[in-house]
C-alpha cells in the first residue's frame, strides 16, 4: 500500500507505514523475542521461533535490519559467530507492544484457558478446581480412561496426581501433547522414579492454594518457549524436588537420576 495516496494527515501516514512493518507475520515476533531474552544468535533465534523457517528467518532479519531496527554483530572471527540485537530504535518499540498488549486485554475477547485436573482423591480435585475456576475453564476428571479423553483436545495445563495415573509413562507422554503444560502432584516422599516423568513443575502435597496458583500462572508464562530452555526447566523442577529428600549419593547411583545429572550437563554445556 502506497501510504502517501491515503487522504489523511502525513503524520497518520507515518503510523501506517509502521503499522505495515508490524503487521508482516514474523518481524514483530523476533522484536519480541529480542525484547525479552536479548541478543541471540541465528540458532538461537531459531530455537525460540520452532514454526519459522530458515530462509523466512533470514528475510525477517534483513527487513529489520534494513528498517534499522535491529543490527547483526560479530561476537567471533574463527569460527565465525554472530549475533542479532536491537538497535535504540528498535528498543523503543517495547512501550508499543506492552500498550497493544493492554488494549487487547481491555477490548479484545480472549479464549478462556483450559485445565484438566485428576487426583485420586475426589474432594482434592474439586478443591484444586475451585482454586482455578476464576481463571480457567476446569475440566476435572476420575478415572485415567476420562483424562487420556481430555488431553486429546490440547488443554492449556494439566494438574495430575502420579499416582492417579495407572498407565505406562510413555502413553503418558503419547496422549499428552507437547504443548500442554504439566504440572505434577506428587506426596511429601516421592520415588525416584519422578526422575522419569515429562513434566514442567513438580508440587509435594499437602499443597495450599497459593503454590498451585503460582505454579500454574508461571507454566503459562512460560507457553511457547523455546524447547532447550523448556527441558532444563523441566530438570531442574525435578532434581530440586528429589534433592530436598534424597543424599546426592543416592540420586547419582540410580539410573533414571544420573541420567538426568548428565542431562543437565550437556545442556548446560550447549550440547544438543
Amino acid at each position: 500500500m502506497d501510504t502517501r495516496a491515503v487522504l489523511v494527515p502525513p503524520d497518520d501516514r507515518v503510523a501506517l507505514d509502521v503499522l505495515a512493518l508490524l503487521s508482516k507475520k514474523w518481524e514483530p515476533a523476533v522484536l519480541l523475542v529480542l525484547f525479552h531474552r536479548g541478543p541471540l544468535r541465528f540458532s538461537e533465534l531459531e530455537s525460540a521461533l520452532p514454526e519459522i523457517s530458515a530462509n523466512m528467518l533470514t528475510t525477517s532479519l534483513r527487513s529489520l535490519s534494513d528498517n534499522d531496527l535491529i543490527t547483526r554483530q560479530t561476537i567471533s572471527e574463527s569460527p565465525l559467530q554472530v549475533e542479532y540485537r536491537l538497535t535504540d530504535a528498535g528498543k523503543e518499540l517495547q512501550p508499543t507492544f506492552s500498550e497493544l498488549s493492554q488494549w487487547g486485554e481491555s477490548h479484545l475477547e480472549t479464549p478462556t484457558r483450559t485445565a484438566v485436573i485428576a487426583d485420586r482423591d475426589d474432594r482434592l480435585t474439586r478443591l484444586y478446581g475451585e482454586w482455578l475456576a476464576d481463571d480457567f475453564e476446569v475440566l476435572t476428571v476420575s478415572t485415567g480412561d476420562q483424562l487420556r479423553e481430555k488431553l486429546v483436545d490440547t488443554p492449556d495445563v494439566v494438574i495430575v496426581d502420579t499416582r492417579f495415573w495407572e498407565y505406562s509413562l510413555e502413553e503418558f507422554e503419547a496422549y499428552c501433547p507437547s504443548p500442554t503444560r504439566r504440572v505434577l502432584l506428587v506426596g511429601r516422599r516421592p520415588e525416584l522414579s519422578l526422575a522419569a516423568w515429562s513434566c514442567d513443575s513438580v508440587l509435594r502435597k499437602p499443597i495450599r492454594k497459593s503454590e498451585l496458583l503460582t505454579a500454574v500462572e508461571t507454566q503459562i508464562k512460560r507457553m511457547g518457549q523455546p524447547k532447550r530452555e523448556r527441558e532444563q526447566q523441566r530438570i531442574h523442577s525435578k532434581l530440586s524436588v528429589l534433592e530436598a529428600i534424597y543424599p546426592t549419593s543416592k540420586l547419582t547411583s540410580d539410573n533414571a537420576t544420573a541420567q538426568l545429572y548428565e542431562r543437565r550437563a550437556a545442556l548446560s554445556a550447549g550440547d544438543s
